[in-house]
């Protein structure tokens, strides 16, 4: 193949820039290499059929490989002594392969297509807004995995229905080591990029287009062609060094199998990122995934347990059915914001608490914990931190968190316990104020890093988003609610574990209420005598439980003579021994949701039930008694943020004992 040395142009990349611009130092480099293939697979996905992925390792002689490649033969040969070498093969099928035209002359309404996005081009998004990928830069972990040449094979269906094949080549490269593979183009100067396939001009080359060149050059590389109707992309990285690409933690006592052998660390490594879509026909939009590493599939029955416990919870957090595992329901909670979506409904988080023999970390299996699946540190304290895991809608899971917003104040289980969960966002909900309007899945798709490691909220119109905090927030409670237990409740017989359940849930919490303060207009003067005054009292008169299970509870209270004003507050007690009202509640440092408890009647009465009057203020019903001349409510009459009267005020001017106010 012909060689193309990129030119030294203005503000043009080196292959050292390329080769840092996605320096994920948290996430192994065969981790984000399966998460950037198999999404690239995913994007081009048509019809309705499966997407087929397989990623091998393969042997080649480097002599009949080097010589496709001019320019860099003779080097090639020098770098790389033993004469077996091996690649990483990505191979997908089912895809639409790498479409579009072949050089950026051909280039039309600037449609570049799959192809020249890939080989040709950097930092070019996806155009689709479903997409896996969105900032173009993703595919540089290919030319880090080997020695910076990849191949790229691919066969497509044209518009008039004929099948063609292509295939061309890419150099990356640290210019500035001694042993660059590249030649400088003459001035001394290298720029470490080069591509190779038929020639187009004097000074550009085209992918090889030739059947039995390209034939020919797969054979060399041990790869077999596509053949009958199968269209798809094969993605070859030659002159790897396996001792390089797998770095295991030096915390774990003991290795960890699937370090031993490059297959079974990418095995391992496909589940832990695309488990929720592995063969998974309840995947709601589009193909789902079966994969395979090394030919041997991986399916539903072959995946690890933790793996197919990710998949579960996906699949109960998009299903309407209940799901268990091993007899284990799994919990699945709404999560609602407010005041951004057209639609409350954010997603759904999907939790459960399973123990080491679920895991099958017992004897005989004995299997790894997921902190080491995961590579995640473990504890030193004796017990196991909550893992949360969350994705969108490709279902690649972007995270494991254990120490995050994520899992804030979720309490830590015993060693024998893990607590596990999933959030699945509600992917095609509408954030109410972009313009054009923009799905739930785009937004956080934007606020996505480029290596797709976590998500951030993002200003629209002008404007910061706290859509993602919210998630965050409102994710980790309803774990925590689930989990968290009162101090000293496990040792309470069930019989009274029962009654308290019970009594939770129909009677008012102790100390419900405030009494009635006050009001004076006597000023207190310094050195004045202090006076008693007595106190008034409040009264539950009476709890039920409505059918839509709402709680109402009528009280009143008894207040002393000679006061002008009586304010009404109700407050929720929180997990904290804190007391919200309605206004913090309903605000973003807090709950974000409607408050739960409204006023909805007042009545002011007298000893005297005769020549009663009746005066509507707001949501509220007077009952007016001819000793009483009411001047009306002040406050919050309107409602709050979502309308809600949680603290009346009543003032009256008053020529009689005032006995009762209730509510």
């Amino acid at each position: 193949m012909k060689i193309e040395l990129a030119k030294m142009e203005r503000m043009s990349e080196r292959g050292s820039s390329l080769l840092r611009l996605i320096q994920n130092s948290h996430t192994p480099l065969l981790d984000l290499l399966v998460r950037e293939s198999v999404q690239n697979s995913l994007d081009a996905a048509q019809g309705e059929r499966p997407i087929k992925y397989d990623i091998s390792v393969k042997q080649f002689n480097k002599y009949r490989v080097s010589r496709h490649f001019e320019g860099i033969t003779e080097s090639l040969n020098n770098k790389f002594q033993d004469s077996a070498q091996e690649s990483i093969v990505i191979r997908d099928t089912n895809t639409t392969g790498l479409t579009g035209p072949l050089h950026q002359d051909y280039i039309k309404n600037d449609h570049y297509g799959n192809l020249l996005k890939l080989v040709y081009e950097i930092s070019m998004p996806q155009e689709k807004r479903e997409a896996g990928g969105s900032w173009g830069l993703g595919k540089t972990v290919y030319f880090r995995a080997g020695s910076g040449l990849v191949i790229y094979y691919s066969r497509i269906k044209d518009e008039s229905g004929n099948y063609q094949s292509r295939l061309a080549a890419c150099l990356v490269e640290d210019e500035s080591k001694e042993d660059a593979l590249l030649p400088d183009n003459g001035t001394g100067r290298k720029r470490g990029i080069a591509w190779w396939g038929e020639q187009h001009s004097e000074s550009s080359t085209q992918p090889v287009t030739n059947e039995q060149q390209i034939r020919e050059i797969l054979q060399d590389l041990n790869v077999n062609p596509y053949i009958d109707d199968e269209t798809g992309t094969t993605i070859i990285i030659p002159y790897i060094n396996k001792n390089d690409l797998i770095v295991c933690r030096d915390d774990y006592s003991d290795s960890l199998w699937w370090h031993n052998d490059l297959e079974l660390y990418l095995n391992i490594a496909l589940q832990k990122w695309y488990a929720p879509r592995i063969d998974n026909p309840w995947y709601r939009y589009g193909n789902y995934l079966l994969p395979s590493v090394g030919g041997r599939p991986v399916t539903r029955d072959s995946m690890e347990p933790l793996f197919s416990i990710m998949r579960n919870l996906y699949i109960a957090a998009i299903a309407d059915n209940k799901i268990a595992v091993n007899k284990i329901p799994v919990n699945v909670r709404d999560i609602k914001i407010y005041r951004t979506l057209e639609n409350p409904a954010a997603g759904k988080v999907a939790f459960i608490k399973v123990s080491k023999e679920t895991l099958k970390m017992t004897i005989p299996d004995n299997k790894k914990s997921p902190y080491e699946y995961l590579d995640l540190e473990t504890n030193n304290d004796g017990k196991n931190k909550p893992i949360i895991a969350y994705l969108r809608k490709p279902a690649m899971i972007i995270n494991y968190e254990t120490d995050s917003k994520w899992t804030s104040n979720i309490e830590q289980t015993s060693t024998d316990d893990y607590i596990i969960g999933l959030f699945v966002p509600n992917s095609v909900n509408v954030i109410s104020k972009t313009d054009p309007p923009a799905s739930l899945d785009e937004y956080i798709r934007q606020g996505e890093k480029a290596d797709h490691s976590s998500w951030s909220d993002i200003t629209v119109n002008g404007q910061k988003q706290t859509i993602i905090e919210r998630i965050q927030k409102k994710v980790s409670e309803s774990v925590r609610n689930e989990y968290n237990k009162d101090s000293g409740s496990d040792d309470l017989p069930k019989s009274s574990a029962l009654s308290r359940s019970i009594a939770k849930a129909l009677l008012p919490p102790r100390g419900f209420g405030f009494l009635p303060g006050i009001g004076s207009d006597r000023e207190k003067k310094k050195n004045s005598i202090p006076h008693s005054v007595k106190s008034g009292s409040l009264n539950i008169l009476d709890t039920h439980l409505s059918g839509e299970g709402v709680m109402a509870i009528k009280f009143e209270c008894d207040i002393p003579a000679r006061v002008k004003s009586l304010h009404i507050e109700t407050l929720v007690d929180s997990e904290n021994n804190k007391r919200i009202n309605g206004d913090k509640w309903e605000g973003e440092e807090e709950i974000g949701t409607r408050f739960p408890v409204e006023i909805k009647k007042v009545m002011v009465k007298s000893p005297v039930d005769s020549n009663i009057t009746y005066r509507k203020t707001g949501r509220f019903q007077v009952v007016n008694v001819a000793e009483i001349t009411l001047i009306g409510f002040i406050g919050k009459l309107d409602g709050t943020i979502f309308m809600v009267n949680h603290d009346p005020s009543i003032q009256a001017v008053i020529n009689e004992k005032i006995e009762k106010v209730g509510s």
